[in-house]
């Protein structure tokens, strides 16, 4: 498995795109991924830096013209903008 990336959700990522995130997931395109897409989604509520991933599963799942492939795309973008950082873990 790749190398993964981690950022600071909680400084980084705002209530927007969270709010945008949590509408992907409703989804059905995104929730008839036997929870490929949706698993890497909630992981970057955690602070994993799926993207890259992201962007592949969508390729081969969505339809790229799809309002669904461009949501995840511009989050997938603003994610890597994102600067590195340390998942706390409990």
């Amino acid at each position: 498995m790749a190398h993964t990336r981690f950022f600071n959700r909680h400084e980084s990522m705002n209530k927007f795109t969270l709010g945008v995130i949590m509408g992907l997931l409703e989804m059905d395109a995104i929730r008839e991924d036997d929870m490929g897409i949706a698993n890497m989604l909630y992981g970057l509520f955690d602070g994993y830096d799926y993207s890259d991933a992201l962007m592949e599963r969508a390729k081969v799942k969505l339809d790229t013209r799809s309002s669904e492939f461009k949501i995840l795309k511009a989050v997938c973008e603003e994610v890597k903008t994102y600067p590195d950082g340390e998942t706390q873990l409990f």
